[in-house]
């Protein structure tokens, strides 16, 4: 399997990102997780215009300091006790939302003689991250004033776990406990983390709340979607920054539909099956093991995918145009799942083009 990546696609798609959010005042942090803090990627990111660049994982920061990238890094997963040091030796702020992490993050600030900022995460509806906005004052407070310690602002999330899409109504709702907390306690929040690429819709149907200031942005990047819904399908300029291509290992006509006792495959599903007579079946050497099958889209008209397993990608190519051969190499356009799966795979041969 090869996943081949177009540097100068996704700076295009971060500059078309940043002057959207630009027009209404919000800076872009470019998130580079699904790509495990590729260098070049990174690069491309802050040459479209992002203020910053944002990671769950402390081993994707290691890989873009030892690469030489100068820029500030937002951790994006909250932290975990047991890495408190590393967070604040390798980035600059992070997402928080359990007052006992950033006592031990003041701790580690203070004795690497250095500030970390935060930002606390808001629970508005997705149930992923945050605390719920009652809990809000109390949490900030136990955060504001720590040594070392700069509350720089507030941010919820939405789309990730739950679904949830982003509204008027509860992103107002983070500025509103956002006013509410800077009220109570007598400060002013430079930072409200309004959300992420799901957001952009927000901006294009012009009804993100004013105090809103900064989103994190990785998805719409790297696919050139705002987000699931299908609602936006151009309005960035590439769809096609990443490509995967894999070999063609079997070509064979088959019966559509499996023969003898059926019962859950090797990954716990049923699938089912529609006896369409014999069709031409491809196997490509690609499969569960090295990316998220369910996120790939065929480029060449007329495959379907069938299904797979940890090591086989089984294809129907009866109606592709043009038929498939042995030992060709197939294209597909990865969606998000695909993309942060596929690079993280040990297996996949990494092709990046930069400009």
């Amino acid at each position: 399997m090869r996943i081949e990546v177009d540097c100068g696609r996704l700076k295009r798609n971060t500059e078309a990102v940043v002057n959207l959010c630009a027009s209404q005042g919000i800076e872009v942090v470019g998130v580079t997780k699904a790509c495990c803090g590729n260098p070049e990627v990174a690069r491309a990111i802050l040459a479209g215009g992002a203020c910053m660049l944002a990671e769950s994982r402390l081993s994707n920061v290691r890989r873009l300091l030892e690469a030489g990238i100068q820029a500030e890094i937002m951790l994006l997963r909250l932290p975990a006790l047991s890495e408190v040091d590393e967070v604040v030796r390798l980035t600059q702020v992070s997402l928080n939302s359990q007052v006992e992490t950033v006592r031990a993050l003041s701790q580690a600030a203070s004795a690497q003689g250095v500030n970390h900022r935060v930002i606390l995460m808001v629970e508005t509806g997705d149930r992923r991250e945050g605390v719920m906005p009652e809990r809000a004052l109390e949490t900030a407070r136990g955060m504001a004033h720590l040594p070392n310690i700069e509350l720089i602002g507030m941010g919820a999330n939405t789309t990730c776990i739950g679904g949830v899409l982003p509204t008027r109504e509860n992103t107002q709702a983070l500025v509103d406990v956002a006013e509410a907390v800077e009220h109570s306690l007598g400060i002013r929040f430079k930072t409200i983390s309004a959300g992420n690429s799901a957001s952009l819709a927000l901006l294009l149907r012009h009804e993100m709340p004013g105090g809103a200031t900064q989103l994190r942005i990785g998805g719409a990047i790297m696919i050139g979607e705002v987000d699931s819904t299908g609602e936006w399908p151009h309005v960035l300029p590439h769809q096609d920054a990443f490509t995967v291509m894999a070999e063609v290992i079997e070509l064979e006509t088959k019966p559509s539909l499996p023969e003898g006792r059926l019962a859950p495959n090797a990954f716990g599903d049923s699938p089912r099956w529609t006896d369409l007579g014999l069709r031409r079946r491809a196997i490509l050497a690609l499969g569960r093991q090295d990316l998220q099958i369910e996120s790939l889209v065929p480029k060449r008209p007329g495959v379907v995918i069938l299904g797979a397993s940890s090591d086989h990608l089984v294809l129907d190519v009866t109606e592709a145009s043009p038929p498939v051969c042995l030992g060709e190499e197939l294209e597909f356009r990865p969606l998000y799942g695909a993309v942060a799966t596929g690079m993280a795979s040990a297996a996949a041969t990494q092709l990046i083009r930069t400009e």
